[in-house]
């Protein structure tokens, strides 16, 4: 099940168990938040869009972690005025786990094979990471010149 929801003045399409990145929301790391500005769900057989909202639809969602984006620069300047304005900007943002997506008396709560898959993924890179061999790197040897002796003659 596939549903688009807005908050933040952003649309949003997301399915039961994927991780979204939406504008900062109010609410801790653990907390339960749920979205009843749904604009749209697309079902295997059927396609549901509203006018505006779907009334009765639902998407709840688990609060991973609350962070800051990458810096965007953002530089100003003007011809011939010997005018630059240089300025960064980091957004805060709020990482989402959808949990369930719901429409009346249907919901799609299942869980995601997603989980168990990077569950085995971090347990391989351990067992790489621990078979992992240090090589010596072979060091240099600087070599002496022979420096020759100047006679100096009187003529």
């Amino acid at each position: 099940m596939l549903a688009v929801f807005k908050t933040g003045g952003k649309q949003y399409s997301a399915k039961t168990g994927q991780i979204v990145k939406v504008e900062k929301l109010k609410g801790n790391k653990g907390d339960d938040i749920s979205f009843n500005n749904v604009l749209a769900i697309c079902d295997d057989k059927n396609n549901t869009i509203g006018s505006p909202l779907i009334n009765g639809a639902i998407v709840k969602a688990k609060i991973v972690d609350q962070i800051r984006d990458k810096k965007v620069i953002v530089f100003k300047k003007r011809q011939r005025q010997n005018y630059r304005s240089t300025q960064g900007h980091r957004q805060y943002l709020t990482i989402l786990k959808i949990e369930s997506i719901s429409i009346g008396n249907k919901v799609s709560s299942k869980k995601s094979k997603d989980d168990n898959v990077t569950k085995e993924s971090n347990k391989t890179e351990t067992k790489i990471t621990t078979k992992k061999k240090t090589t010596k790197k072979k060091v240099a040897v600087k070599k002496t010149a022979i420096k020759k002796k100047k006679t100096l003659t009187k003529k």
